[in-house]
């Protein structure tokens, strides 16, 4: 197993904005860091679901499944878009989130943790990731389960500690825009940006 080759390739990816990193943007910017750290454990439990599918042999079934990877696309473009109406629903409105907010951008842990996980659940990439890039690094002869466990535990510490970043950094811009327009204008992008990724999932 070559962990260098494995990093290369990994660290771009985990660094590349995507579904993930925008829904931790959102619940941190609507429930601050807390919530923001609940959703990132949310969409790494996911992570570790379809490491868990591919070290056990999952993963071949499901590439046999064509329409599975439509299923999953449709999905997620479906609950993306949804994240994305209800952060520019609440820019419009001009709703302070501190004082009422929505009960999956809540601080509640639960809610937090479930939307992170449902988003990259329904993440075609990181399905793509899991079921298809992850066994090419495995040598031939080599024990599987133990190779796709390792990798995926390296994948979801370096992608938690990613979303943790990104987390507290949302928690920060909330702060320091924490009024009328600024604040307003911080929904408005983060779900202008998950519009865009979910139009992106739905065209490739």
């Amino acid at each position: 197993m070559d962990l260098g080759v494995f990093l290369a390739v990994t660290l771009p990816l985990v660094a590349t904005p995507g579904a993930s990193t925008a829904v931790v943007l959102r619940n941190s910017i609507a429930g601050g860091t807390r919530a923001g750290l609940f959703t990132a454990a949310g969409c790494n439990a996911s992570s570790v679901c379809y490491g868990l599918l591919t070290a056990f042999g999952f993963a071949a079934a499901l590439q046999e499944w064509p329409s599975a990877w439509f299923v999953l696309r449709a999905a997620g473009v479906a609950y993306l878009s949804w994240l994305g109406l209800t952060s520019l629903a609440r820019a419009i409105q001009g709703t302070n989130p501190t004082a009422q907010v929505s009960a999956l951008a809540a601080p509640d842990p639960w809610h937090s943790v479930s939307s992170g996980f449902v988003t990259n659940l329904l993440n075609p990439s990181l399905a793509a990731y899991y079921l298809v890039l992850i066994p090419q690094f495995i040598p031939r002869g080599a024990p599987f389960v133990r190779g796709a466990l390792t990798l995926t535990a390296i994948h979801v510490a370096l992608a938690m500690s990613w979303h943790s970043a990104w987390a507290v950094a949302g928690s920060a811009m909330a702060r320091v825009l924490s009024s009328g327009r600024p604040r307003r204008a911080l929904d408005a992008i983060t779900g202008i940006a998950l519009l865009a990724i979910a139009v992106k999932i739905a065209l490739s």
